[in-house]
């Protein structure tokens, strides 16, 4: 099984066309329409939504986000009881990292 170089699709040997460049890197096209994208059009791989690179980069970016908004969740409870502790008179400590 080979990789396409353009989409990520795994694909027998015998399949799609290889490309050898003359610095000895080998390309693997599962079908025109990622050889097209690639050659001819000189599109990103990682900006089409039908590549597993977009799909790899759209979850990291994910991840990031919702591991921002939990930090961001935690920083909101941590001042809120800070106000309530200082309301209540208590003294506060701030630790800073």
């Amino acid at each position: 099984m080979t990789k396409c170089s353009f989409c990520g699709r795994e694909e027998h040997d015998f399949m799609g066309v290889h490309l050898i460049k003359n610095e000895g890197n080998v390309d693997f096209f599962c079908g025109s329409k990622c050889r097209k994208n690639t050659l001819k059009l000189g599109r990103d791989r990682r900006r089409m939504k039908w590549t597993e690179a977009y799909r790899l980069s759209r979850a990291k970016a994910d991840s990031d986000a919702v591991n921002l908004k939990a930090k961001d969740a935690a920083r909101a409870k941590v001042k809120e009881a800070a106000k309530v502790a200082k309301a209540e008179g208590k003294t506060v400590v701030k630790v800073k990292k």
